[in-house]
């Protein structure tokens, strides 16, 4: 085995335990979460509603809503 070669299986076992790690994180999380209702949904649905009509009046960038660069 050359050096490059085992440098390459130790960075792949590296990756594979971060990958295994960041899976890991996700299910606990998903699992501590509790899912929104649908009173959370409803609500979240009628903000993306409002902000899509407001950009489709008013234009991306409006008045007040413009960057300021230097």
């Amino acid at each position: 085995m050359t050096h490059d070669d085992h440098y390459s299986s130790i960075h792949r076992a590296e990756l594979d335990r971060e990958i295994d790690t960041i899976l890991v994180e996700r299910r606990l999380t998903a699992d501590a979460t509790p899912h929104p209702g649908i009173v959370d949904r409803a609500r979240r649905g009628a903000g993306r509603a409002l902000i899509a009509a407001g950009t489709a009046l008013a234009g991306r960038e409006s008045g007040s809503m413009r960057t300021h660069r230097a």
